[in-house]
């Protein structure tokens, strides 16, 4: 009987752990989605790259039109856990060349957690505010 109670006290424990690392991953994911969301709502949109794990390179011509871009509204619509990390599909409002027109783009990004690196990488692409 008390070789029972020893093994339920330490499966208790190891599923204990377990939780805690998945709570860990959880709230790392939640601190790079408002870090993610503050770069696209300020407007620094080249501190994209930084969510990258092979950053994406910027012509000159691409800097231009990304400074040119006012993010009005972000919206997350939903999100899913996947096998490897996970899905959200995020509506982005924004204006473009000082117009008062206001442009909205649904952007799925797929996001993916590096064990080693303990940290959230962006897979997808970064939106083209066209």
């Amino acid at each position: 009987m008390k070789d029972f109670r020893l093994v339920w006290v330490l499966g208790f424990f190891l599923l204990l752990g377990g939780c805690a690392g998945n709570s860990e991953k959880s709230n790392s994911f939640e601190k790079t989605m408002r870090t993610y969301e503050q770069v696209i709502r300020w407007g620094d949109l080249e501190k994209t790259n930084d969510f990258l794990r092979e950053p994406a390179k910027f012509s000159t011509a691409r800097h231009e039109k990304l400074k040119k871009i006012q993010v009005t509204g972000y919206r997350v619509l939903s999100r899913t856990m996947t096998k490897k990390g996970m899905e959200q599909v995020v509506e982005i409002k924004y204006t473009k060349d000082a117009s008062v027109v206001v442009r909205t783009i649904t952007d799925e990004q797929e996001w993916n957690y590096d064990k080693d690196a303990e940290r959230w990488y962006l897979a997808s692409k970064i939106p083209d505010f066209k």
